[in-house]
C-alpha cells in the first residue's frame, strides 16, 4: 500500500511499530520496504522494537526512530500512513 501510494505521487510514510521490527529479518520484507523507499515512501522504525530485538546494526539507517504515538502527532494531514 505504500509503494503504490508514493508510485501514484501521493506522500506515503511507512511505520514499523516494535512488533514489526523482527519482520526485517525476512528478505524479502526488507526487500519490499526498499522499494516503497526507493519510490519516495518515509520510513519510521520503532526505538523500543529495535532495541527490545537487539537490532545492531539498525536497519534502515538513515530511516527515523519514533514510536506510532508521536508519528502521528507530527504528521501532516496529507500523508498517508500505513503502521505495521
Amino acid at each position: 500500500m505504500t509503494a503504490a501510494q508514493a508510485a501514484l505521487g501521493g506522500k506515503a510514510h511507512l511505520h514499523l511499530d516494535a512488533g514489526a521490527i523482527p519482520l526485517l529479518g525476512d528478505p524479502a520484507v526488507t526487500t519490499a520496504v526498499e522499494d516503497a523507499c526507493a519510490l519516495g515512501a518515509v520510513l519510521s522504525l520503532c526505538p523500543t522494537g529495535l532495541a527490545d530485538h537487539a537490532a545492531v546494526p539498525p536497519p534502515f539507517p538513515d530511516a527515523d526512530r519514533c514510536g506510532l504515538v508521536s508519528l502521528l502527532g507530527e504528521l501532516a494531514d496529507d500523508v498517508r500512513l500505513v503502521a505495521i
